[in-house]
């Protein structure tokens, strides 16, 4: 595995300034483990899951570890469970859950390479199949500008319970890297993705400069 070093030596001999994109997976890059585990023992705690829903978030979770079920499926699971509660609620919860518990779990060497890419003026950003109230609080410690990630579906300030499409997941972090340079005009084939995992294997292929940080076995 490349080391901390080489990795921040790459940073230093790449250009300066926003046409170069720094893209950050989430979930087993930036942080250690899942904060989706977080936050379901905190709707636990709140009483937002029954015993009975929380029974088959396990089993849906299995089931995509096991590759049974898809993302799509699990993020339809998750999310008909939401329906009904009020968006600004879990914005509070995100907030919270990461001063708590999720801002420890931040890898320093992860800390070190957005510090580098944003000295060098680079476009950074995370894109994350994870949700805006695990994400959203951890770019805001780190100094992160960009955050593009999955969405559940609100209206009139609650959660309807559906999921909005496309997910970003696979190609759909493609599409949000594509979306991100569009906006910015940073080029992928002069930036940098990093990714624990091969489930990102489409926008590794797709930048200049793809990165495994902490892989793990998928």
């Amino acid at each position: 595995m490349t080391t901390i070093q080489t990795l921040l030596q790459d940073i230093k001999a790449a250009p300066r300034g926003p046409q170069v994109a720094a893209i950050f997976d989430f979930d087993g890059t930036i942080i250690a483990g899942y904060s989706a585990t977080a936050f379901i023992r905190e709707q636990v705690r709140r009483g937002d899951l029954s015993p009975r829903q929380l029974a088959e978030i396990i089993a849906a979770m299995t089931s995509f570890g096991l590759g049974n079920l898809g993302f799509s499926g699990l993020m339809a699971i998750n999310a008909q469970f939401m329906r009904g509660i009020e968006e600004s609620t879990y914005n509070e919860v995100g907030a919270q859950l990461y001063s708590k518990q999720i801002a420890r779990l931040i890898y320093p060497e992860s800390r070190a390479l957005v510090d580098a890419h944003i000295a060098r003026g680079h476009t950074v950003a995370i894109i994350s199949s994870a949700t805006p109230y695990q994400v959203e609080p951890a770019a805001a410690d780190l100094g992160i500008e960009h955050v593009l990630c999955s969405q559940l579906e609100v209206s009139e300030g609650r959660f309807t319970g559906n999921a909005v499409k496309p997910l970003c997941f696979g190609q759909g972090k493609v599409d949000a890297a594509e979306s991100l340079a569009q906006r910015t005009g940073a080029d992928l084939d002069r930036s940098f993705f990093y990714s624990d995992s091969t489930d990102d294997l489409q926008l590794l292929e797709r930048v200049g400069h793809p990165r495994a940080l902490n892989p793990g076995g998928k």
